[in-house]
């Protein structure tokens, strides 16, 4: 069953990095959609999948993660295999919602899956780690994709991504068949239990901080490097696959390191490494400080990305696990959200105002995370009192 879950979400996690980088260019150069207009799309699509995320919470609580999966790589499986035909705004808004819907029954039902299988305490960051390497890949493959496909005017050719996406997401579902983990048929606790927690509040709120830290990286980094700075395309591109390569290397090391330690130092570590890599591309904004920044994030990703993750999937109220696990990935549907607009709106105060306020909010997610640390339960001590003789010691 864990073998059969890992294979299946490096599978899925290797399709849908593909897509993010691929997706504007497709929609403008297929499609002809205007720059603005396709981003548009994408991100209303996005925002209005975003709200699914309660609703699917509520319902992992009812049946469990594994059929939630599975639902998952069936929709976007239809979302992929459509976008070829989406030729029209609203079509196109329609089918992002479609894939954001499948995002977020995969993420949301994501880590109670990888818990439920995992064979001990720290084997479920493992199981996330390699998944994320999944993505990353895709990621880089989405990637050198956007500098080869602007040259290629045949159209099936691009449709060939989104097809081979889509078989990719159908294969994932097929071996994850059979699989069950356990599910609440009726559920007493609903969404107060989750939101009168304060830790586990608190742990999603400190989840937004690192978000931030990534977006900044993936979304924010290149537009600086080519608009801002003035310097060539191929320093951005170069500073990603830098970072994607990177990230696959150094990701199962880094948490066979981390295991030694508890959680929390790691994501401080995390934490760190991004506050001083933003301060050093506010200080020193040359191409040798961003290809070394972007390497060194990737790092921090390694680190706090997967830890994070089993960190909430440990510390969710055990009675709405589903609903806490949709809370804490609204938190990363929030920075990606908001992120871009926010961001933006702070390079035009100026590029060092940027990175600087990025360090800050990173380097804040230190004593957030030491705040929402476990306490050790305290051991009540109670007058011992004493037991009347037993029967046979009077004899």
């Amino acid at each position: 069953m864990r073998t059969r879950f890992a294979i299946a979400s490096i599978i899925d996690s290797t399709a849908s990095g593909v897509w993010p980088p691929f997706a504007l260019l497709f929609l403008v150069n297929v499609q002809h959609m205007a720059d603005t207009t396709a981003g548009m799309s994408i991100t209303v699509g996005g925002l209005i999948g975003v709200t699914a995320g309660p609703a699917v919470g509520m319902l992992l609580d009812r049946i469990g993660p594994a059929r939630l999966v599975i639902a998952s790589n069936v929709v976007r499986l239809a979302g992929f295999a459509y976008y070829p035909q989406a030729d029209t705004v609203p079509e196109a808004i329609l089918v992002a919602t479609v894939i954001s819907v499948g995002d977020r029954l995969f993420w949301t039902s994501n880590a109670p899956f990888a818990k439920a299988v995992s064979t001990g305490e720290r084997d479920v960051e493992r199981l996330l780690g390699r998944q994320s390497i999944g993505r990353f890949a895709g990621f880089g493959i989405g990637s050198a994709l956007i500098g080869v496909m602007p040259d290629v005017a045949d159209p099936a050719i691009y449709n060939v991504v989104n097809y081979v996406a889509a078989a990719a997401l159908g294969l994932a579902a097929v071996i994850l068949l059979g699989i069950t983990t356990p599910g609440q048929t009726t559920v007493k606790a609903g969404w107060p239990v989750v939101l009168r927690d304060r830790r586990y509040v608190a742990i999603c709120a400190t989840q937004v901080l690192f978000c931030l830290a990534s977006v900044g990286k993936y979304t924010v980094l290149p537009l600086v490097v080519i608009n801002e700075l003035h310097m060539q395309q191929w320093v951005a591109g170069a500073a990603m696959i830098i970072g994607t390569v990177v990230y696959i290397l150094v990701q199962e090391p880094v948490l066979r390191i981390a295991e030694r330690f508890p959680r929390s130092l790691g994501m401080i570590v995390g934490a760190g490494l991004f506050a001083v890599s933003f301060g050093a591309l506010a200080i020193f904004p040359a191409t040798p400080v961003i290809f070394a920044t972007s390497a060194v994030m990737s790092v921090a990703e390694a680190l706090f990305s997967p830890l994070s993750t089993a960190a909430a999937a440990d510390a969710a109220p055990k009675q709405a696990q589903g609903r806490a696990s949709a809370l804490f990935q609204l938190s990363w549907g929030i920075a990606v959200a908001a992120g871009p607009w926010l961001l933006t709106g702070l390079m035009t105060v100026g590029v060092t105002a940027l990175w600087l306020t990025l360090a800050a909010t990173s380097a804040a997610a230190i004593p957030a995370v030491i705040a929402t640390q476990s306490r050790p339960r305290q051991q009540s001590v109670r007058p011992e009192v004493p037991q009347p003789p037993r029967a046979d010691a009077q004899k």
